[in-house]
């Protein structure tokens, strides 16, 4: 039916809108965190562009609640700031006629949310966390770029090359510096080489022209020049990642009887069932009087989205606490506000009121 097609379109054009400017939002504000990590040499350009993906496809399943949530409110708000609603009235479509399609694009839409939230979610975590624990196991040698000063942490050491060859092997003026039990080690090489497994769990670098000089609490500074000088530098293997709440399958969830796997269980049930009572609310919520204004109870709308998802998520802290055993009173009172908007208080309250239809 043409009229079902139409106001299809209401709805999908800005949904697709908003969802390419909520999804563009959060990937700059990815992007921000990850090159954060790789300006301290954490993670490679290739690391950078898979975690936000990654981390883009775990996000989808809140950002399309909260696209199509606006969608239905800037959609049906303009059918109602423009009359279209009632001329469709006048023409003998019912609201409950003319809003059936807008539902079924709601029912669909909360299905491939449930699909992100039970299978992309959990495979995108994983996928996540064998990055990172790739990441980390990687020696301080692979995350060097050249001209800029590296401290590693975990190693104590402060690391600084000049220039390094495209294979990454050759290196030009190399400084590293280390801190380890308050002894001071100052190593400096012309040039070097750096040998990928020179034994099965190391990496060996050869300087020449080298200058090490020693610093120790308990003895005497020590100073030496070198032809050439080699440190064994440990490989790196990445450990198993082990069992995660958030990449764990539904069903390995739904036997666990720990709190954190719970709540992430339901958590998951929760994102479709939300999407599908927000895009509800969303139908009352857009009335207006004609030329109010689409955008007339955008701001009490979007109000009672961070409210509900406010809640939902201190639902989802007390069951991961032990404090409570369900996050479903949460959107069980957003069920609750649905019910009451749909109620015909007009007819209640004023049972012989007849329709009018304002004149365009």
């Amino acid at each position: 039916m043409i009229i079902d097609h139409y106001l299809r379109r209401e709805i999908s054009v800005p949904f697709l809108a908003v969802t390419v400017v909520l999804l563009s939002i959060f990937v700059t504000f990815s992007l921000t965190r990850f090159l954060i990590d790789a300006d301290a040499g954490l993670l490679h350009a290739s690391e950078i562009f898979q975690l936000t993906v990654l981390k883009s496809l775990i996000s989808l399943e809140v950002l399309l609640p909260l696209s199509l949530y606006i969608a239905v409110l800037a959609g049906l708000g303009r059918l109602h700031s423009d009359s279209e609603i009632y001329a469709m009235r006048a023409s003998g479509i019912s609201e409950m006629r003319a809003l059936r399609p807008i539902i079924g694009v709601a029912i669909l839409l909360a299905l491939l949310i449930a699909l992100f939230s039970v299978f992309v979610r959990p495979w995108a975590y994983g996928k996540s966390y064998e990055i990172k624990a790739r990441a980390e196991a990687a020696t301080e040698v692979d995350r060097v770029r050249p001209a800029r000063f590296y401290s590693f942490e975990k190693s104590g050491r402060t690391i600084f090359v000049e220039a390094v060859s495209q294979n990454g092997r050759q290196l030009n003026e190399v400084f590293i510096q280390s801190w380890k039990n308050g002894d001071l080690q100052v190593i400096t090489g012309v040039t070097g080489e750096l040998v990928y497994f020179a034994r099965p769990e190391f990496h060996q670098l050869i300087l020449q022209d080298a200058s090490v000089f020693q610093r120790v609490r308990d003895g005497p500074d020590v100073f030496a020049e070198l032809g050439s000088f080699s440190m064994w530098i440990p490989a790196g293997q990445p450990e198993p990642v082990g069992y995660k709440t958030k990449s764990s399958n539904i069903f390995e969830l739904q036997r666990s009887g720990l709190g954190a796997d719970a709540a992430e269980f339901q958590w998951r049930l929760s994102t479709p069932v939300s999407a599908l009572l927000l895009a509800l609310l969303a139908i009352p919520l857009s009335r207006s009087r004609p030329r109010q204004g689409r955008y007339a109870r955008m701001l009490a709308a979007l109000i009672i989205y961070a409210v509900y998802f406010n809640l939902l998520d201190v639902s989802r802290t007390w069951v991961e606490q032990g404090t409570s055993s369900t996050i479903w009173w949460a959107p069980g009172l957003l069920s609750l506000l649905v019910l009451v908007l749909y109620l015909p208080w007009k007819k209640i309250f004023h049972p012989h009121a007849r329709l009018k239809v304002p004149a365009r």
